[in-house]
């Protein structure tokens, strides 16, 4: 077998004449392909040569060390063991074409592959230069802009080159997957960030989210939420017994300062996270609040209530009052709900009455009418009589 001329010049030339006069020529279906690694990449290249030769072999290759060789030079891929049940190439009747596809990528296989057509003539040799530059990548995610509580946080799932599938993007937070759907392609908006949206993100290309990115986490910094005041002991304090006042909250950074206040005092009364009074006495009775801060923002907490056990103190004497004052707007309600129920009883009662007494009057009236009735009934009294009853005089004359 003649050589073929050298590496240089192949680098240059895309055909060369044949010997016979005609051309050489192979065509690639791209000239790159950026592929995920642990997919697969598919390539083929149409080639032509002149006229009475025949082909003795295609296929594809590489120009790479050939350790069995001691040389760098072009072999079929399928001699090389870390392409064994990963290649799987189709030159068909070895006329125009050949296919290669490559399974299980992965970063090694990053290099130029050619078609390399080889002739039953001495020196009809063929390589096409360049060949498909194959790329691998796998994916990153990566977080754009400051993950404090309230700002807009973008999360971008990157190649190290253009994946020529155009694929689309999935994303999961602590291993489930989100439901939301990426702003772009490859980036997840987070419009604004809070706290609950840290975790820990990856993202994948759809059809292999075995294939997924490693995990990254976002921590979202933000101000303390709810700082809460612990009293111990919890009950009313002894005289000249001791309270310790312990002060948390939820900070990302963790809170850096904790700072004491008590009602009606304008300066801090101490400093960290735990306060305790010795000798406790009713000047130190009041309410007491902490305040924590942190590099993004600050809260206080709600007061409580410190007390001398046995003693009538300001603030219970006040919770007695508002107890007092309550219970009396109760009682007196309830009073004059009971004052109006018994009017409006004795006002029907009386209205009752009343009525009653209109019935009797009207049947004695009638009574009276029937009386007055009977007594000029001609039909019961004699005439004599009726005109005795009302012609007095008469009857005495004639006396």
């Amino acid at each position: 077998m003649i050589k073929i001329p050298s590496f240089t010049s192949l680098l240059i030339l895309i055909s060369i004449q044949g010997g016979v006069g005609q051309m050489w020529g192979v065509q690639y279906s791209t000239r790159s392909i950026c592929a995920l690694e642990g997919t697969s990449a598919v390539m083929s290249c149409n080639y032509t040569y002149p006229p009475g030769l025949t082909v003795k072999e295609v296929f594809w290759t590489k120009y790479g060390w050939v350790p069995w060789y001691g040389r760098r030079e072009y072999i079929d891929l399928s001699q090389y063991p870390n392409y064994k049940d990963r290649l799987h190439a189709d030159c068909g009747d070895k006329k125009s074409r050949c296919f290669l596809n490559i399974t299980r990528l992965n970063k090694s296989d990053a290099h130029e592959y050619n078609c390399r057509i080889i002739t039953v003539e001495e020196g009809e040799i063929w390589i096409s230069q360049p060949g498909i530059m194959l790329s691998i990548t796998d994916l990153k995610v990566e977080i754009v802009g400051a993950a404090t509580e309230g700002n807009d946080v973008r999360l971008e799932c990157k190649t190290s080159c253009n994946l020529s599938s155009s694929p689309t993007y999935s994303w999961k937070k602590n291993g489930e997957p989100l439901e939301m759907e990426p702003t772009k392609n490859n980036e997840l908006l987070l419009h604004p960030v809070s706290s609950e949206d840290g975790g820990r993100y990856s993202c994948a290309v759809k059809g292999h989210e075995d294939l997924s990115s490693a995990e990254v986490e976002l921590s979202v910094r933000y101000s303390p939420k709810n700082p809460r005041v612990l009293v111990a002991p919890p009950a009313e304090i002894p005289e000249g017994g001791s309270v310790t006042l312990s002060c948390s909250s939820d900070a990302n950074p963790p809170v850096q300062n904790y700072t004491w206040f008590k009602e009606n005092v304008t300066s801090p009364v101490a400093a960290g996270q735990n306060y305790t009074i010795t000798n406790f006495t009713s000047a130190q009775v009041g309410l007491y609040s902490c305040q924590a801060r942190n590099e993004v923002g600050v809260q206080n907490s709600t007061a409580v209530p410190l007390t001398v056990h046995g003693s009538a103190t300001p603030p219970m004497f006040l919770y007695a009052v508002r107890v007092a004052v309550a219970s009396s707007c109760i009682i007196s309600g309830f009073f004059i709900w009971r004052c109006k129920r018994d009017r409006k009883t004795r006002r029907e009662a009386a209205e009752k009455t009343d009525d009653n007494e209109n019935v009797q009057y009207e049947e004695d009236k009638s009574d009276q009418i029937s009386s007055v009735y009977q007594s000029l009934n001609l039909n019961t009294t004699g005439h004599d009589d009726v005109y005795q009853s009302l012609h007095p005089q008469t009857n005495k004359t004639a006396a």
